[in-house]
């Protein structure tokens, strides 16, 4: 026995078409607003390179040949600590003023003494010039686990340029290389 449908059920479908003008509308304001703040948003990068790799099979000749290469390298490091920082090479550590401690200590606030950083690179700098050395312009950066990034950061933006006498901007050590981290 089948049952009666209920008076109360409407059975009649209603088609109504989607307004989508409310989103259009939203979407005229929203791309326009969103174009406009991008053109605010700097991305700031420096650009650093990686260390040079090594190869691990190479024969007798290709040493004597690498060791001649290196010969011509000035191998430039900076150690940052919170006492300061030392510069070195492979064969030379530069002393600081006071005997011991870095080549750069800290000033009494505390804080890193960039400006005779910079003035000692600068004389480092005009000694090498013109004596082949094939990193010239490159430095290589070690900071212990203690040290704060954003001192890392003004240590990079310190060392890659500087002013001559003249005003002119010239490139102190542009190219950049981490190197072990100190322990």
């Amino acid at each position: 026995m089948a049952y009666k449908p209920s008076a109360r059920r409407n059975t009649d479908d209603l088609e109504m078409d989607l307004d989508i003008r409310p989103v259009m509308n939203l979407m005229v304001v929203l791309i326009p607003l969103l174009l406009q703040g991008a053109q605010w948003v700097k991305l700031g990068a420096i650009e650093i390179n990686a260390p040079p790799s090594k190869s691990v099979g190479t024969n007798s000749i290709e040493d004597n040949q690498d060791q001649k290469e290196e010969s011509k390298k000035i191998g430039l490091k900076l150690a940052m600590t919170n006492d300061g920082i030392t510069i070195a090479n492979a064969s030379v550590l530069l002393a600081s003023e006071q005997g011991e401690g870095p080549t750069v200590p800290n000033l009494p606030d505390g804080s890193y003494d960039f400006e005779t950083l910079r003035n000692k690179l600068i004389e480092i700098k005009k000694q090498i010039a013109g004596k082949g050395y094939k990193d010239q312009d490159r430095a290589v950066i070690t900071a212990s686990n203690d040290v704060a990034y954003k001192h890392i950061v003004d240590l990079i933006d310190n060392i890659q340029t500087y002013q001559d006498d003249n005003g002119n901007e010239l490139a102190l050590f542009p190219q950049i290389n981490f190197g072990s981290v100190l322990q």
